[in-house]
C-alpha cells in the first residue's frame, strides 16, 4: 500500500477517510472540483515553474533537478519539487509553495519528503520552503528573485522527524487492515468546516441540523457533546450554549425564526436616504499580474450598486462596472464617484470586506482617499440583522447572504447562475482576461454582471422584507 505526501496529510486530518479511499475507493465520495480550485492549482504550478526557470539561469544550474521521484521500500512515495545535488553527495530539498509564509502543514510536508529521501538512501543536508515574499511589489518585469523567499527550515524539520515517522507507521499500519470500525471518525470533534469528505459515510446518525450548526462552538464544548453522544439540538439545554448560539438553538427547537426587534430597530435607526447597496468583486493571484501590486492582493474589478432614493419611493436604479482587463481600479473608483452622492447610507453585506478594499484603494490613490474613506464611514452592514435580530435554523448556522436569501426572499436565488459566488467570479475574470473578443466573451461578461447584480438586488429585497417587521 503506497503512501504519498498527499495521503499522509489526509491521514493527519482524518485517518479513516484515508483508509476508505485506499481500501474501498468505490464508496469514497466523488469530489466535484471547482474552477476556482483549478485556478489555485494552476497558480501553484506557475510559481513552481518560475522558480525552476530562475534556478536554471543561475551559475550552478546543473546542480538542480526538478520533480525528482523517490520511493522507499515500495510503500513511501515522494516527488520533490526541487533537489540540489551537493559536492559531498548530499542533497538540498526545496519545496515550492504559493503562499506568503511558512505554515505548519508546509513543515510537515517537507518533513515527509525528507524522510522518504533519506529512506531511499540519500543524505539530506538542508531543507528549504520556497514561498512568496508577501511584501514584494511588482514593477515592470516580474523579478522572481525578489518575489520568492528561500526559507531554510532544516532545524524545524529535524525536530519533527521522529513524530512524523511515528505517524507514518500508524498510517501504514491502518492501511494494511482489511477492516476497521466504520462507526464514527475523528472529525466528530472538529467544527463543520473541518469535516472530512467522508463525514456522512462514517457518521450517518448525526442529524441535520446538529450541534455543528451552532456558530463558533468552542472545541471543549463540542467534545463534551460528542463524548456524551448528544448531536441533536433538541438534546442541548439553553444554559449550555453562548449568547450567540442560543437563538440558533431556540430556532431549531421551535422550527421557526427567533426575532429580536431591538437589534433590527437599531439597524434601521442608522439608515439615511438615499441608499446605495454596494458589492465588490475582486481578483487576486499568487503572481502579481499588475504593476504596483503584491502577491495575493485583492484588486476590485467589478461593482454593482442599487440606489433607492427615498423610503417611500419604489423606483430602484442600478449601476454596474466590469473591467475588461487586469488593471488597478482607478476607472472603477471614478465611476463610483459619479454614482454615489455625498449623503445617504451605503449598505453592504459583511462590510469589513468592502471597507478593507476602500482602505487599500485609498492608499493606492491618495487623491481619492477622501471619497473612499467617506464611503467606508457611511457603510452599514445588513448582515448584522442576522447575527442576532433574525435567526433561523434554516440558515444552517450561517449568516452568509447565500444562506439567508432563499429563506427570507425565496423568489430570488443563485441556483441557476453560471457564476454563483465570489470565487466563481474571480475564476471567471481570470478566464475573461485570456479570451478573445466574441460571443463567448460577451456571454461570460453577462454572466458575471448578472451575478454581481443579484448580490445587491438581494440586499435590496432583504432590506425591504426586514423593514416590514418593525413598521
Amino acid at each position: 500500500m503506497q503512501l504519498t505526501k498527499t495521503n499522509f496529510l489526509q491521514f493527519q486530518n482524518c485517518p479513516k477517510s484515508l483508509w476508505l479511499l485506499k481500501n474501498k475507493p468505490k464508496l469514497y465520495p466523488q469530489k466535484v472540483g471547482s474552477n476556482y480550485e483549478d485556478k489555485l492549482a494552476a497558480e501553484g504550478y506557475e510559481v513552481q515553474r518560475l522558480v525552476q526557470k530562475f534556478l536554471q539561469s543561475t551559475e550552478n544550474s546543473d546542480k538542480y533537478f526538478f520533480e525528482k521521484i523517490y520511493k522507499s521500500e515500495g510503500e513511501l512515495y515522494a516527488c520533490a519539487d526541487i533537489i540540489r545535488k551537493n559536492e559531498d553527495g548530499t542533497v538540498n530539498i526545496y519545496e515550492v509553495k504559493s503562499s506568503g509564509a511558512v505554515g505548519q502543514e508546509h513543515l510537515t510536508d517537507a518533513t515527509f519528503q525528507t524522510i522518504v529521501v533519506k529512506k531511499s538512501g540519500v543524505k539530506v543536508r538542508s531543507v528549504y520552503i520556497v514561498h512568496l515574499n508577501k511584501e514584494y511589489i511588482r514593477e515592470d518585469a516580474l523579478n522572481v528573485e525578489e518575489m520568492m523567499t528561500f526559507s531554510m527550515v532544516t532545524k524545524q524539520v529535524q525536530n519533527l522527524i521522529e513524530n512524523v515517522k511515528a505517524e507514518i507507521k500508524l498510517a501504514l499500519d491502518l492501511l494494511r487492515q482489511d477492516e476497521i470500525n466504520e462507526e464514527g471518525c475523528s472529525c466528530l470533534k472538529l467544527s463543520k468546516s473541518h469535516h472530512c469528505e467522508t463525514f456522512k459515510y462514517f457518521n450517518p446518525s448525526v442529524p441535520n441540523p446538529s450541534i455543528y450548526n451552532l456558530p463558533r462552538i468552542h472545541k471543549k464544548k463540542l467534545n463534551i457533546f460528542v463524548n456524551e453522544g448528544r448531536y441533536a439540538l433538541d438534546e442541548i439545554d439553553e444554559n449550555e450554549v453562548t449568547g450567540n448560539q442560543i437563538s440558533v438553538l431556540q430556532s431549531a427547537k421551535t422550527n421557526s425564526p427567533v426575532l429580536n426587534n431591538k437589534i433590527i430597530e437599531k439597524f434601521y435607526d442608522q439608515v439615511t436616504y438615499p441608499l446605495y447597496f454596494l458589492d465588490y468583486e475582486t481578483f487576486s493571484s499568487a503572481i502579481p499580474v499588475i504593476d504596483g501590486v503584491k502577491p495575493h492582493a485583492h484588486i476590485p474589478f467589478q461593482f454593482s450598486i442599487h440606489v433607492k432614493m427615498t423610503k417611500e419611493g419604489s423606483n430602484i436604479e442600478h449601476y454596474e462596472y466590469l473591467a475588461d482587463k487586469a488593471e488597478l481600479p482607478r476607472n472603477m473608483i471614478e465611476l463610483m464617484e459619479k454614482v454615489i452622492g455625498s449623503n445617504g447610507s451605503i449598505v453592504s453585506w459583511h462590510k469589513s470586506f468592502e471597507n478593507t478594499r476602500n482602505k487599500e484603494m485609498a492608499i493606492l490613490y491618495p487623491d481619492k482617499a477622501n471619497f473612499l474613506n467617506n464611503v467606508s464611514d457611511r457603510t452599514i452592514d445588513l448582515e448584522d440583522i442576522f447575527k442576532g435580530g433574525y435567526v433561523d435554523i434554516a440558515f444552517g448556522g450561517s449568516t452568509s447572504i447565500k444562506k439567508v436569501l432563499p429563506v427570507i426572499v425565496p423568489d430570488l436565488n443563485y441556483a441557476n447562475l453560471e457564476v454563483a459566488n465570489g470565487t466563481d467570479a474571480m475564476e471567471a475574470f481570470t478566464r475573461l482576461l485570456e479570451m478573445p473578443n466574441g460571443l463567448d466573451k460577451t456571454k461570460l461578461q453577462n454572466e458575471m454582471l448578472e451575478y454581481c447584480k443579484l448580490d445587491t438586488l438581494a440586499m435590496v429585497e432583504i432590506f425591504k422584507k426586514m423593514e416590514k417587521y418593525i413598521s
